[in-house]
């Protein structure tokens, strides 16, 4: 074992950074990709099969239950971060007591939510406005991803952790299986037994136990150094802040989509009508796709920024986020040469053949998604500064982009109407990434 880690380690600090970036990115987009699939696939099911009564229900519920996994990310990504820093300074001991304190703010904040969420959630889908038979589905939908909270945390911050230690591929794999495994149990208890959203979050909550305790059993074998045991799950104040510290950039992103979709909802709905809602939920789907991308090369270069930083080679760390900057602008300007040469495409995948709605989603496209290079920037560059334990920055990046989306969002809705509604993101981030680039510049001077 001690060889394998040696010759980890080594290549985190010696290999060349390209070979390293593909090594887990690679993995990590695909990762994502998946785990994208699983809300697609339930909208699938459950639109097909359970009408508009059951699509209204789980729209209406899942953004309460995503907030599991953006608690999972808030201490799998703040956990990986401090465990990938302090290996590369050698700090084993402490570095598993960290990976221990974060298994244990797992189990006690799913006891918490599995505890307040079922006995609240049917309060909280009334504070939304949801009644009648909205209600109920909704109900039932969210008082089952509560009782089962458990294991989407696990997921999310296992998954992030065993990335971390050297194992990207068979993430991967995991992740793959857990959604096939998710379509199957869709159709099993959403088809074969009529058990409406009750099976639907059901299917899901077990998909995520497989893929969650599949990423957590390496941690209890013989084959990490950072096996988990009583004395390391043994709570510390210290660690316990650090890791909420670190992770909490993960944690406002994991929220991002979801606040993002809801102020663009109600602003639609304030200045035009139910059509251009519509048009942004095609337009969504779109942007959720590139966005799982860039997630995927900032949470894939986070083992190596967050080892070489701990290690002190700095010279690696900047030369990886020019890689990951590269790679995500490159991405996304090929996104937006599709998207303008060939918009219809995109809106027949996600709406068919509709004359009335296609002309509305073009358009917004074509307003909006000028501001995709932008996006991938400040992702990348919000996972660097979190990887390196420059959690303030990351913190301010984060937390300034959901306070100023909604502040724009209001601002250019009311001045320009709907099309001031489709611009207020892209033009929200390119402010952003100016901030962004005069904080790298500083964080450059100090370190270098």
């Amino acid at each position: 074992m001690s060889a394998d880690v040696s010759s980890q380690d080594q290549a985190l600090v010696n290999d060349p950074i390209h070979k390293l970036f593909w090594r887990y990115t690679i993995p990590t987009i695909a990762s994502m990709l998946v785990t994208g699939i699983y809300v697609a696939i339930d909208g699938m099911f459950i639109g097909h099969y359970l009408g508009e009564t059951g699509l209204a229900g789980m729209i209406l519920a899942y953004p309460i239950g995503a907030v599991l996994y953006a608690i999972g990310a808030l201490f799998g990504m703040g956990g990986a971060a401090l465990v990938s820093i302090n290996l590369g300074q050698g700090e084993v001991a402490k570095a598993r007591k960290i990976l221990g304190n974060t298994f244990s703010l797992c189990l006690i904040s799913g006891t918490v939510f599995a505890l307040f969420g079922t006995r609240y959630s049917r309060e909280l889908l009334q504070l939304l406005g949801a009644e009648g038979e909205v209600l109920n589905s909704a109900y039932d939908y969210l008082f089952w991803y509560f009782a089962l909270g458990y294991f989407p945390i696990i997921s999310m911050a296992f998954s992030a952790l065993l990335r971390n230690d050297g194992r990207p591929g068979f993430v991967t794999y995991v992740l793959i299986l857990g959604g096939c495994l998710n379509a199957v149990l869709d159709w099993l208890f959403i088809v074969v037994f009529p058990f409406g959203l009750v099976g639907a979050a059901i299917a899901t909550m077990i998909s995520q136990a497989v893929t969650g305790l599949l990423c957590l059993q390496h941690f209890f074998t013989a084959n990490t150094r950072l096996r988990i045991n009583w004395q390391q799950m043994s709570l510390k104040l210290d660690h316990c802040l650090n890791i909420l510290r670190v992770g909490l950039p993960s944690f406002l992103l994991s929220l991002y989509l979801t606040i993002v979709l809801t102020l663009h909802n109600m602003a639609f709905l304030w200045v035009g009508t139910p059509i251009h809602v519509a048009a942004y939920g095609v337009v969504s789907y779109t942007e959720a796709f590139f966005y799982l991308i860039f997630e995927g090369i900032a949470f894939g270069t986070q083992p190596i920024f967050s080892f070489n930083a701990g290690a002190g080679r700095y010279d690696r760390v900047f030369k990886t986020l020019k890689i990951a900057f590269g790679i995500a602008l490159v991405t996304a300007f090929v996104g937006l040469l599709f998207i303008y040469i060939k918009p219809f495409w995109m809106v027949y995948i996600f709406a068919g053949d509709n004359p009335q709605l296609t002309p509305y989603a073009i358009e917004g496209m074509r307003l909006y998604f000028w501001g995709l290079p932008m996006e991938g920037l400040l992702l990348v560059g919000a996972s660097f500064f979190q990887a390196i334990n420059c959690s303030r920055e990351a913190s301010m990046l984060t937390g300034m982009k959901l306070v100023l989306i909604a502040l724009v969002i209001c601002l250019f809705a009311w001045a320009f109407g709907v099309k001031g509604v489709w611009v207020s993101l892209a033009c929200c981030s390119t402010i952003l990434v100016c901030w962004m680039m005069f904080a790298l510049k500083r964080v450059s001077a100090r370190l270098n």
